[in-house]
């Protein structure tokens, strides 16, 4: 081989200078991932590679070479492939297309390129290229059908999706999305966007769970329900949100995720909440009225026996107090029925009180959280929480729905007051902290709400005294009676601030 730069000068070495580059083309064009072929004009093959060859079920070129489609194919793709020929020979342009062979009932798709070839300017045939693309074909197919399935779930979800490209800014929202925001189908989408359909009330929730699923240490996942008010209607709609945030070396790139319209839900459930409430109120009527009628009952007679030996005794002092030991044995009775009347009250609560679930060891944290979640699911929803929570908080032994049901009750106040009020923004601070010195817990719960007036906080803890128009006055008494029951103390405190601030504490176990 000659490895010069400057031209062969003989015959001999420009024959093999000639064998060798025809050697090397042989061996490219055998080697590429295509079948390559050269007809003559009348469709016999004057050279193919090894590829085409082998897709033949040949084991060399030279067994094609000479041969018509005819030959090879099926007798309708044969014609095909001749019908194929003829139009780029009579058009004298190239043309490229797909197509479908079966052979041996198999089916593949090809991808095809014809051409005619000239020389001198005579067009002598056509050369070919053709690859498979079958594996292409059906990975495209299965995307359809897997574009399809999901615009199926999409739709029977009542769905909406969205994709922000967090490093470009480009944000994409489908139809759905659009709708419930009240955005055009052509206008442009950006976080401004998003963000002015957000309820005012909503936003800063919102903002903060986005920041939280925005943080490279966390997992990314976002989970939210807001209210939108939809653009020009004015409409509201609830929306549940579920997203995942994506990171690349440690800064989040990509925001996706799915919006579902549960204003539906929504209604139904606050529906139940109000059927619930109801027939809460109802049951706590009945149970009152029961408790008192039991009370009446068993008091009766010992108060009748009172009210005749104090008049007897008052009587017998009008008269001058003739006959003392009259007089004596008239207050002893009264005395003795005053003393049975409190032994048989005593007697009935504990009556009242036997049956309640044993004590057990109590993280005041969760049962503040916990406590939450139950206010926001009984219709006592829609504030701002803001905890502050003991870390390392020793436990508290206690009973855990009377616990929970101090908080809830605490926490119903506090919401009620503030909807009455009509406070636009309404926010609960709710503080755990540890009174080591005391070896206690302390619960503070505070609204910014109207507060309580000085008469009102003298009575706020007497049973039957209400300030609401439903109540039946017996939350706030039934509290401080089961706070104190577990060792603790309950109590309003309204110098600390706007709206009221209750106080209980809690016995470490």
């Amino acid at each position: 081989m000659n490895t010069s730069s400057s031209p062969p000068d003989t015959a001999e070495q420009i024959t093999d200078a000639g064998r060798l580059r025809e050697h090397y083309l042989s061996a490219l064009i055998d080697n590429i991932p295509f079948l390559v072929w050269l007809k003559d004009k009348s469709g016999r093959y004057v050279a193919v590679n090894r590829p085409f060859a082998e897709s033949c079920g040949y084991f060399s070129s030279e067994q094609i070479e000479g041969r018509t489609d005819f030959d090879i194919w099926p007798g309708d793709l044969a014609a095909a492939y001749r019908a194929d020929d003829q139009a780029v020979l009579a058009g004298g342009i190239p043309r490229i297309f797909e197509e479908p062979v079966e052979v041996d009932g198999s089916r593949a798709w090809y991808e095809t390129y014809k051409s005619p070839v000239a020389i001198n300017g005579r067009v002598i045939g056509t050369v070919g290229f053709s690859r498979d693309v079958t594996a292409r074909k059906m990975g495209l197919a299965e995307l359809r059908s897997s574009e399809e399935r999901l615009q199926l779930a999409k739709t029977a979800a009542n769905l909406g999706i969205f994709d922000h490209d967090i490093a470009s800014g480009k944000i994409v929202w489908d139809e759905r999305l659009r709708e419930i925001w009240g955005v055009g189908p052509d206008e442009q989408i950006s976080v401004a966007t998003f963000m002015d359909g957000v309820h005012p009330d909503d936003r800063a929730a919102t903002k903060a769970t986005i920041n939280e699923a925005l943080d490279p240490h966390g997992s990314g996942e976002y989970f939210v329900e807001y209210r939108v008010i939809k653009r020009m209607e004015g409409k509201v709609r609830h929306v549940a949100v579920n997203g995942q945030v994506f990171f690349e070396a440690g800064r989040a790139v990509r925001l996706v995720g799915t919006v579902r319209d549960i204003s539906d839900q929504v209604r139904l459930a606050k529906e139940v909440r109000e059927r619930r409430s109801e027939m809460e109120l109802l049951v706590k009527r009945q149970v009152a009225a029961h408790t008192a009628a039991a009370i009446a009952h068993e008091l009766n007679q010992p108060m009748a026996s009172i009210s005749n030996y104090s008049e007897a005794a008052l009587r017998m002092l009008r008269e001058g107090a003739k006959n003392p030991d009259k007089l004596r044995r008239a207050l002893e009775g009264a005395m003795e029925q005053a003393q049975r009347a409190g032994r048989t009250l005593h007697e009935l609560l504990d009556f009242l009180h036997k049956g309640q679930a044993a004590s057990e060891l109590v993280d005041l944290n969760d049962a503040v959280q916990e406590a939450l979640a139950i206010a926001s699911e009984n219709g006592y929803g829609g504030f701002h929480p803001s905890l502050e929570l003991e870390r390392d908080l020793p436990p508290v032994r206690a009973n855990r729905l009377h616990l929970q049901k101090i908080l809830v009750n605490l926490l119903h106040n506090s919401v009620e007051a503030m909807r009455a009020a009509e406070v636009p923004a309404g926010t609960l601070a709710i503080k755990v902290q540890a009174l080591m010195a005391e070896k206690m817990a302390q619960v503070t719960v505070q609204d910014n709400g109207p507060g309580l007036g000085e008469k009102t906080a003298q009575h706020i803890f007497q049973p039957f005294f209400t300030t609401k128009p439903e109540g039946i006055g017996l939350g706030l008494a039934i509290s401080r009676a089961l706070v104190e029951a577990h060792g603790g103390q309950l109590w309003v405190d309204q110098e600390t601030g706007p709206g009221a601030t209750f106080h209980f504490t809690w016995p470490f176990a």
